[in-house]
């Protein structure tokens, strides 16, 4: 049995902030979030999170998305990870599963790019090898900040035994050239961690308990310890502090646009393109320079947005929707063929199929209170500068005069037309839709 195990009790000092580290937002999700995923989509048990600072927070943010472990002390990741074990095979002895029989996938609450193939990988050593205990480790060009490895020279070519892992603070002049590091996420039998955690001591400038101190010791204890090498470097990337953060969110934009391009979504300029994790987006869809597109979107194929639109959370845009310059959505939900081409914002809307949002179009959501809502229908066409104050309803094929302020409850009519401040019902002269758009009173 494999159950995966995320390490996130730390403050994260240098973040400088009152909020919890994994809590901080990365790209649309909080930073906790990709490890845990990593971790639920590996394990086979609902994973495990080791918590401390914040935990209120947390558990208030991830309620039943995992089981909770609290490290009352902050007394280092060795006793995070023993927390967890133990807390994971508490738990589990009540369905018989002895330590022995159950290994544990260990992720730092901070390693926000690991990818899930890796992992697999990583596992699939740690079972062929029947291991105790198995290291994901990385050769990294500046390994500033990371435990470096040292090895014997038993192995040839750098892959001797373990005989050390020294963590930055700890580094002298000789180990800081090493480039093989320690990333933080290990597979342990769980029976193998415990025996090897009673050896480890408080012997560092930190004086706390390192997990990294654990693998040496199983290495010296005559364990079978492995290490599977990560060969992109970039899902190593760490975040301990905001600058590292923007480093890490750099990173993850470039894989999501690279990933939406392989999969056959058009960007034409992907550095000035910003998507966050958890937006969806059909291939066939083309995205213009200097769009925001935040988490929780929903594109489908043959819709444009851009340049300089901001999708927010909540919004879905049907097939072939046009969103133009300096558009911004919300929480809505544009139906096909609609276009909002010019400088307006739709909050809280839900809008049909064929309208025509004008230049200039405001839905007026909030009255300082309450958000509400508005309704476009089909076929609708809502002339430049209209707002429309929520809660209120346009009817199907019916028009808006340019500057029309529609007040809240009074709904345009199917087929209807309104015009002037606040809107009133006024007599059509031409179907917009036929290219004219007017109207007189």
């Amino acid at each position: 049995m494999l159950a995966g195990l995320v390490l996130a009790a730390g403050r994260g000092k240098r973040m400088r902030s009152d909020l919890p580290k994994v809590l901080h937002p990365l790209l649309g999700w909080p930073l906790l979030e990709y490890p845990l995923r990593l971790a639920a989509e590996i394990g086979s048990v609902p994973p495990t999170v080791v918590i401390g600072h914040g935990r209120d927070l947390i558990q208030e943010r991830f309620a039943g998305r995992a089981h909770w472990a609290v490290q009352e002390e902050q007394l280092g990741t060795g006793h995070a990870a023993h927390v967890g074990i133990e807390a994971l095979l508490s738990r589990l002895s009540a369905e018989g599963v002895r330590s022995g029989d159950l290994h544990v996938l260990v992720i730092n609450g901070d390693l926000p790019l690991l990818r899930p193939a890796t992992l697999e990988a990583m596992v699939a050593r740690h079972q062929e090898t029947n291991a105790d205990l198995t290291a994901l480790t990385c050769s990294k060009a500046d390994p500033t900040g990371f435990g470096r490895l040292v090895r014997d020279s038993s192995g040839g070519q750098g892959q001797g035994r373990i005989v050390a892992i020294v963590e930055e603070p700890d580094t002298d002049e000789t180990t800081r050239q090493i480039r093989e590091v320690n990333v933080g996420t290990y597979i342990f039998r769980a029976s193998s961690f415990i025996r090897f955690y009673r050896e480890i001591g408080t012997e560092n400038r930190q004086g706390e308990l390192y997990l990294t101190d654990v693998v040496v010791a199983a290495a010296r204890g005559g364990a079978r310890v492995e290490t599977f090498e990560v060969q992109d470097e970039s899902e190593t990337a760490q975040v301990n502090s905001h600058r590292e953060m923007a480093r890490a969110a750099a990173l993850l934009r470039e894989r999501i646009v690279g990933d939406l391009l392989d999969a056959g979504v058009a960007v034409d300029d992907p550095a000035s393109t910003f998507v966050e994790s958890g937006a969806r987006i059909e291939p066939g869809a083309r995205l213009l320079p200097f769009t925001v597109i935040r988490s929780g979107v929903v594109i489908e194929s043959g819709c444009e947005v851009g340049p300089f639109s901001h999708l927010r959370p909540g919004t879905v845009l049907k097939r072939g929707v046009v969103i133009g310059n300096f558009v911004e959505i919300k929480n809505s939900t544009l139906g096909e063929d609609t276009k909002a081409q010019h400088l307006s914002y739709v909050g809280d809307g839900d809008v049909g199929r064929r309208v025509n949002l004008g230049a200039g179009t405001i839905f007026a959501n909030y009255d300082g209170k309450v958000k509400s809502r508005s309704v476009v229908r089909d076929g609708a066409f809502i002339g430049c500068g209209t707002i429309l104050v929520a809660p209120v309803k346009v009817g199907e094929a019916a028009v808006t005069g340019a500057g029309a302020v529609v007040l809240r409850g009074r709904d345009v009519a199917d087929g209807g037309a309104v015009g002037g401040v606040p809107a009133r019902p006024i007599r059509r002269r031409e179907d917009p839709q036929s290219g004219g758009g007017r109207a007189e009173s």
